[in-house]
Order: structure tokens, then sequence, then C-alpha cells
């Protein structure tokens, strides 16, 4: 069976350490040759704050705390340059503390009828169990977690709601997290940025037969 394309979709990728959110300007990316100069140019800045900073580009949103750097695309041919655009930059940044890591797919697919949509909601959480207890009981979040099928360490969580964005339709989401172990004093970027580059492209396989696998479920 071919598998059912999503009718929007998005990764963000999300680093949690101890950043210096004022670095993370659009004319410091396109000083260091990571982005093109018009692409700074023409940002569109939210706010740049030495607590925060935010801005987008055509296929990039980035925003920067003190305690996290989120990167965001909801455009697949720009997957790679988003992770090439990591690697220079923590690779400038490389006393730039990194401990914990998130590769995170995001999906929303269009169900055939309202009928699948609420059976595909009753496959993943029966409602017989409620019907003593709830008026009409409706799944709106499920949430599981299994451990790593891999030598790292971490999780992986996945999430399935009804989607907002599109009616009837599920969002599914993938939240495949990876920690340092142990977390040495004056330790940079380089420990984390490695598993990065070493499971990115299990990361992103894993997870679209992750979600593949559970829309198979809605038959």
């Amino acid at each position: 069976m071919n598998a059912q394309l999503p009718d929007i979709q998005g990764l963000s990728i999300v680093f949690l350490g101890d950043f210096n959110p004022k670095i993370f300007q659009p004319a410091w990316f396109a000083a260091q040759g990571l982005i093109r100069q018009q692409e700074a140019e023409e940002a569109k800045v939210d706010i740049i704050h030495p607590e925060v900073v935010s801005f987008s580009l055509e296929w990039l949103a980035l925003q920067v705390t003190r305690e996290q750097c989120a990167l965001t695309t909801t455009q697949e041919p720009y997957y790679v340059v988003m992770r090439d655009l990591i690697v220079g930059t923590f690779n400038l940044l490389q006393h730039t503390p990194l401990h914990k890591l998130g590769i995170n797919i995001d999906m929303h697919f269009r169900m055939d009828s309202e009928a699948s949509w609420h059976a595909f909601g009753h496959r993943l959480a029966p409602k017989d169990l409620w019907q003593d207890t709830l008026k009409n009981p409706g799944m709106r979040s499920l949430t599981m977690e299994g451990q790593r099928p891999d030598a790292f360490r971490g999780y992986i969580r996945v999430q399935v709601e009804p989607s907002i964005k599109i009616h009837p339709g599920v969002y599914v989401r993938v939240n495949d997290h990876y920690e340092i172990e142990t977390l040495q004093p004056g330790t940079g970027s380089d420990a984390m940025l490695d598993i990065f580059q070493r499971a990115w492209g299990a990361s992103l396989t894993r997870s679209n037969h992750i979600i593949t696998t559970l829309l198979e479920k809605k038959q």
C-alpha cells in the first residue's frame, strides 16, 4: 500500500543548553557565510534582545533564548539545508554548551471522511472504558513514549491529536529526544553536535516509518 502523503509537514530541531541569544542575528549568519546576504537583509525580525532573538527567512524560523535554540522549516527540500546550517553554526560556536536535542517531525493528514476520522481515534483510544463516565467521549490527545532503539540516551515520544488545520484530519508529532549522559564542566557543542550528525538520517527515517505505520491503522 502506498504511504499517505501529509497535507502539511514540518521539521523542528531544538537544542537545550546555555546560549547568548544576541549572537544569533541574521547579519551574523550572513557574515559567517551560513546564509546569503540578501536573505539576512530580507529577514523578518520579530525581536532582538539579550534574552531572546526571533526571526524568519522564507524557509526557516529561528528562536533563541538563554536556555533553548529552536529552528523550524515547513519545506521538506530545506531539511538538509537546515541541518547544514546547524552544523556550521555550532562548529563556529563550539564553546556553547549543548546538553539536550529534539529532532521533531510534525505532519497533518486529511482523513477520507468523518466516519474514518472517528474510527481512527477509536482504534487508538477505545471509548468503551469511558462510556459510563463521559457523554460521547472522543480522543483529544494521545501520547506514547518508547525507549530508544539505539545506543543514545533519551526517548522517542509520539503525539496524536485531531488536526486544528485540516478537518477531518489527524496531527502526528514524533519527538526524537537525545541527551548527554554526563554533562562535564566546560562542555561545549562538540558532543551533542556529534550525536546530531550521527543520528540525523536514522532519526528522519524512523520518524517517517512510525507515522506511516500509524496511519495504516486508519484503514
